[in-house]
């Protein structure tokens, strides 16, 4: 039996495995096998479970469908597919000059197929938005084995709505996400600002200073999640500003702030890396208003460590998404108590439950209880359209 696993708490044994290397034999395995349920994966890199089998699904792995070619060179466009890593993609454009500004922690497993499920982002969402923004057209296998196409190679149509969008964070419940066209960008030279402070509360207000330099990043982490990487005993942002942009550090007296290597980044990206390996936990990855982040944020983690609970916070301090991760284990297991205060204090300020990682099967009973009927009304009707015998996945 094969045991599917991702980063979230979650283990399945599915009950049949496929692993297509394109569209034809994906399309022939659906029509051959019309009663089946299906569960989408290929990296395993995700932490809210949706890529985890039952037991009553086929899981479906992507990890070899791949292929990636160029459209033009000139204007920066290419194909990629589903199974294709964003480490791969990175080299890929790279080579021609090119750059695609969508940096997931586990570059080398994540793969474009999940990152569009779950329209994931990383720190230059900032600035360019998350994959959604630079996915032009997507190729998607319906679950009677038909290929389907939206969006267009066109930079811009105006053409009723661009149905291309109901894929973005989709999560492998609407179709097979196969392929899709995306844009390139030129990352510009990057001067890196490393900003401490003691205090957690008195950095986070300051963020909205930092926003008034344009940054091309801005990231974030207080010390119990350091701890997983530089072990520094401060609050840490880390500030990309593009080369000639005027800052001056005598500006702000209050704050430690050194001039860095790019590459010192790393002291932000490690802690996600190095905590898998800890104690298992829940991802909790909200987004939220900007103007709420020194309210929320300390509020948060003063109801944490009230309840005795270890937890993590870092993120894209930039657009207001954070990752925060509470440990568990046998003598301090979760419940649904302690997840219900924490979102009582997140929807008070005005936040969600949700800015880049997916509901998947781990945070599902949590979107069923705050997301507008309406929403959960139209997903529906989309849904029973595209998949009416369920054979996917629902996010309801």
């Amino acid at each position: 039996m094969i045991e599917i696993k991702d980063h979230s708490s979650l283990i399945g044994i599915p009950i049949g495995f496929f692993s297509p290397k394109n569209v034809e034999e994906l399309s022939e395995y659906l029509l051959k096998n019309k009663d089946f349920k299906f569960r989408i994966g290929a990296g395993l890199t995700g932490v809210s479970g949706a890529a985890v089998p039952t037991n009553e699904e086929v899981f479906i792995d992507f990890s070899k469908f791949k292929s990636i070619v160029w459209i033009d060179k000139e204007e920066g466009v290419f194909s990629a597919s589903a199974g294709n890593t964003m480490l791969e993609i990175k080299n890929f454009v790279e080579s021609e000059g090119w750059n695609f500004p969508v940096l997931p922690g586990s570059m080398n497993k994540a793969t474009l197929g999940g990152m569009i499920a779950c329209n994931g982002g990383g720190p230059y969402s900032l600035k360019y938005g998350k994959i959604g923004n630079l996915v032009r057209e997507i190729e998607v296998v319906g679950v009677n084995g038909e290929i389907l196409n939206f969006g267009s190679v066109c930079k811009k149509i105006s053409e009723g709505p661009d149905f291309s969008k109901l894929f973005m964070g989709s999560e492998g419940t609407l179709g097979f996400i196969s392929k899709a066209t995306l844009s390139c960008v030129k990352l510009p030279e990057i001067k890196l600002y490393r900003i401490s402070h003691p205090s957690f509360s008195y950095l986070l207000s300051s963020i909205s200073v930092f926003l008034r330099y344009n940054p091309v990043y801005l990231e974030m982490a207080e010390p119990d999640a350091l701890r997983f990487s530089s072990k520094a005993d401060e609050s840490v942002i880390w500030l990309g500003v593009e080369e000639g942009t005027v800052f001056n550090p005598e500006n702000h007296l209050d704050l430690c702030i050194t001039k860095q290597n790019k590459e010192c980044i790393k002291e932000r990206f490690d802690i996600g890396f190095n905590l898998q390996e800890y104690k298992k936990f829940i991802d909790l990855d909200i987004s939220f208003p900007l103007k709420q982040s020194t309210e929320l944020l300390v509020n948060l983690k003063k109801y944490l460590s009230n309840l005795g609970r270890e937890s993590v916070f870092f993120g894209h301090a930039g657009d207001g998404n954070w990752h925060i991760h509470v440990f568990y284990d046998e003598q301090t297991p979760l419940n649904e108590e302690l997840i219900t205060g924490f979102d009582d204090i997140l929807f008070k300020h005005g936040g969600h439950i949700s800015g880049e990682h997916g509901i998947g099967r781990i945070h599902k009973s949590r979107f069923k209880k705050f997301i507008d009927n309406n929403y959960k009304l139209l997903y529906l009707s989309i849904k029973a359209h595209l998949d009416p015998s369920n054979k996917l996945p629902s996010l309801f």
